[in-house]
């Protein structure tokens, strides 16, 4: 199970410097998909790695990525 939860997370943040990259070089409504993604991954297997399973350790950085989702498609003019 950890095992899983490493690759998980090492994809996680390949996604999130994979949006950085993107975002960089033009293409910010995907990039910050990516970014929200990938920031969501991240906290699902550090909640799912934690002793003590507290819900707003889940909850919060779920909501911030959820937000940074909805203001990527509600971009005016990003390509």
């Amino acid at each position: 199970m950890k095992i899983v939860i490493d690759r998980l997370r090492v994809g996680a943040f390949a996604l999130i410097v994979l949006g950085v990259l993107l975002a960089i070089f033009g293409a910010v409504r995907t990039g910050a998909l990516l970014i929200a993604l990938g920031t969501e991954f991240v906290a699902i297997t550090k909640y799912l790695r934690s002793n003590r399973h507290r819900k707003i350790e889940l909850i919060l950085p779920g909501a911030m990525a959820l937000l940074l989702f909805v203001v990527a498609l509600t971009l005016p003019h990003a390509k």
